[in-house]
């Protein structure tokens, strides 16, 4: 059996550090280029722009401040944001940022997720402790005992209110008592909200900076503004924290890449446009999924917002698309990369373009043929 799920543990370094398995078995499939290809995290926006390469390379000559954009979207004062390259980066910074001066050097790690959430903090001398939203506490909700009984023992716990892989939003409900618990131990939040844009302008767009000053958001403009292989992202927080991430980017980074800014500053006034798209896409391509699982029996629904989710195939999904998706040219992404236990769920992501959408969900619905034939 292939390992996949994020790896847990204590701090690591030298051969002791952990691949992300996920990525690992995603690449070398994603470079198959299978023509119906159902995988993708982040939605797939063309944007149009024109940058000269002067433009490119002299970003930090202009007297412009990227963190100001950020801000200025958020409606947020300046010191609240610390600019950073992507997602990844920011949550090992907010981290850093969060844990206590003289706290435990432990993060508490919301199962199940995407193994860099997982994994990152064991990078910088922590260990990890996981405590679960589902999937055996209830239909995606917070598994309250596990989060009381690891706050003693950590100095941050990390989340992600839109789950990787199931697209499911935190309850209302369940984030105002980890902020009630939290504030009450001590312990910092750090929140992973690259797919919680899509939310905006819903009753379901609630960051966690806004709620708590104990809370640190991260964001970028990888998943949902399509634009996954620039890497810029941000961090936003109470200027204590912000001032705690700028020092760590420093010490790590130095600065941030000219070429990435630049095209961020292109596209930063038309950020809505892709969440617009989004939403027409769902309208598009989500319709056409229930259709497919309707017709074999797969009684699922979907998350509320966002352009993916996930669901019981009844078997082994790396298996299963070993064995039966990669002869039809199928490609999607196992839930076992997440936690060992969604191992029989498949994401499918339907923030495609409508025809190639389209043309998938047939070799889809062969793809469940033929599991359905091999377990019956």
């Amino acid at each position: 059996m292939i390992q996949v799920e994020p790896r847990l543990g204590g701090p690591v370094s030298g051969d002791e550090i952990p691949p992300v398995d996920y990525l690992s078995w995603y690449v070398p499939r994603l470079q198959e280029n299978r023509p119906y290809d159902l995988s993708q995290s982040g939605f797939a926006h063309s944007w149009d722009f024109n940058l000269e390469s002067e433009a490119l390379l002299g970003f930090w000559d202009s007297g412009r401040n990227p963190a100001k954009w950020v801000a200025e979207r958020h409606n947020i004062d300046l010191d609240r944001v610390c600019i950073a390259h992507g997602t990844c980066q920011s949550l090992s910074l907010a981290i850093l940022a969060a844990l206590p001066e003289n706290g435990p050097r432990a993060v508490g790690v919301e199962m199940p997720s995407f193994a860099v959430v997982s994994q990152c903090a064991r990078l910088l001398g922590c260990e990890v402790i996981p405590f679960h939203r589902g999937p055996n506490s209830g239909p995606w909700t917070l598994n309250r005992k596990e989060v009381l009984d690891i706050l003693p023992k950590v100095g941050a716990i990390v989340l992600t209110p839109v789950m990787n892989p199931t697209g499911e939003m935190i309850s209302e409900d369940d984030q105002d008592w980890l902020i009630d618990v939290t504030e009450k131990a001590g312990v910092n939040i750090v929140s992973d909200e690259v797919y919680l844009d899509a939310a905006r302008g819903t009753e379901f767009y609630r960051p966690m900076y806004l709620r708590s000053d104990n809370a640190i958001s991260v964001n970028s403009l990888t998943k949902t503004y399509g634009l996954g292989a620039l890497r810029f992202g941000w961090i936003i927080g109470d200027p204590k924290f912000i001032r705690n991430a700028k020092h760590a980017f420093q010490n790590l980074q130095g600065m941030a890449s000219s070429p990435s800014v630049a095209i961020a500053g292109a596209v930063f006034p038309r950020l809505d446009e892709s969440l617009e798209a989004i939403w027409e896409a769902r309208k598009n391509n989500l319709p056409k999924l229930l259709e497919v699982l309707k017709t074999h029996g797969i009684e699922w629904t979907p998350p509320p917002f966002g352009i993916f989710g996930a669901f019981s195939i009844g078997t082994d999904a790396v298996q299963a698309l070993a064995k039966y998706g990669q002869p039809l040219g199928l490609l999607a992404t196992p839930g076992g990369m997440f936690h060992a236990e969604l191992s029989d769920y498949l994401r499918v992501a339907w923030g495609a373009d409508s025809e190639s959408f389209e043309a998938a969900m047939p070799v889809l619905s062969q793809f469940l043929t033929s599991i359905q034939e091999g377990i019956a």
